[in-house]
């Protein structure tokens, strides 16, 4: 059963994000290389290219937890 509490506010679920695809596959793409770090990267750069609304420290969360979403399933 998933749980639908916000993590912090200005944190994006990935169901109400177009770019969600885009920021993932950047990260699965990158990380068969490179260290996660790097994927990381890669992949807060797609975010924030579409988002440059958001704050560094809401982008972070929340490719943070849709990356680690992606690796709990």
């Amino acid at each position: 059963m998933p749980c639908n509490i916000p993590v912090q506010n200005g944190v994006k679920n990935a169901a109400d994000c177009k770019c969600y695809s885009a920021v993932m596959r950047t990260y699965s793409t990158m990380s068969e290389e490179q260290p996660r770090n790097v994927a990381f990267e890669a992949a807060l750069r797609v975010y924030r290219f579409h988002h440059p609304e958001d704050t560094k420290a809401d982008s972070h969360l929340t490719v943070e937890r849709w990356v680690s979403e992606k690796s709990v399933q």
